[in-house]
């Protein structure tokens, strides 16, 4: 008898999955509701389940299908349901997300404008739960060299590694040096600390003769130029080739407290990237 409600279970589930992908081949996902998808979804990692009761259970406990993507894999096998291969799963479309946010910008190699690296940084930060230190490299004529991760805190901070910062530059070979660091749960707007640590950086890098052109704050689509607004930039060098002042005039080419990055979903439809 249980064997026959098992199979009949079974047959019910497989024939309901048939249904849901048969909708979506017939008007697409437009009508599905958010535990829908991750129901959807979770078919990949849970085969046998009914994953339809599991889908508003992570929208119960997480809030959307973004916080659902962006949980810790602690917080998500912790519920009934969902083990190392479900979690797994789900971080992995996090991560996919966040790639192809970043894909349009990843050819870009020209960042002489703080527009662009405000596009380029929006898209590193995003889905990132605890506050990262970005490190971008560039030559005198504005070319990138190299852009990477350097530290990784909390949710509420992180310690800013000065000296790294100004080795990996002369390593490297850089002529300019931009960081970046995000406020995942906070606005785009420095600390204390935040403007400790860019006085400290922009004195380290004066005294090995190269240019820390700036330190952003990004918060969602918005950043904060921490240098240009709080009378830090001290006395860089003249390793360009022209005045500094010059390179930070065309530099600056928006206003930071109106910007906003272009939304990923719309900018994925084409490359940003220099010829």
């Amino acid at each position: 008898m249980k064997k026959k409600e098992t199979e009949k279970k079974k047959s019910c589930h497989k024939d309901h999955r048939a249904r849901m992908r048969a909708r979506f081949f017939q008007s697409g996902f437009s009508g599905f509701a958010p535990h829908e998808l991750l129901e959807c979804y979770l078919f990949g990692s849970i085969k046998q389940k009914d994953t339809n009761e599991l889908g508003h259970e992570l929208l119960e406990r997480f809030g959307s299908i973004r916080g659902v993507l962006e949980a810790n894999p602690e917080d998500l096998m912790s519920m009934n349901g969902i083990g190392e291969e479900t979690a797994f799963f789900i971080k992995l479309c996090h991560e996919m997300l966040r790639r192809y946010a970043i894909d349009p910008y990843e050819n870009q190699r020209v960042f002489d404008s703080i527009s662009k690296v405000g596009e380029y940084f929006c898209r590193q930060f995003i889905g990132l739960n605890r506050e990262c230190i970005y490190l971008m490299l560039l030559n005198n004529r504005m070319n990138l060299l190299d852009c990477s991760c350097i530290a990784t805190g909390t949710v509420n901070g992180t310690t800013m590694p000065t000296r790294r910062i100004v080795e990996l530059a002369l390593a490297k070979n850089a002529a300019i040096a931009i960081v970046a660091h995000n406020h995942p749960q906070g606005i785009a707007s420095p600390s204390a600390s935040d403007l400790e640590a860019s006085d400290q950086l922009v004195q380290l890098f004066d005294t090995v003769d190269v240019v820390l052109l700036e330190h952003l704050i990004v918060a969602g689509d918005r950043i904060w130029p921490i240098l240009r607004n709080h009378d830090l930039f001290g006395k860089p060098s003249e390793r360009f080739g022209q005045p500094i002042k010059t390179i930070l005039d065309r530099f600056y080419d928006i206003d930071p407290r109106v910007w906003r990055a272009t939304p990923w979903l719309e900018s994925s439809a084409g490359s940003t990237g220099d010829a």
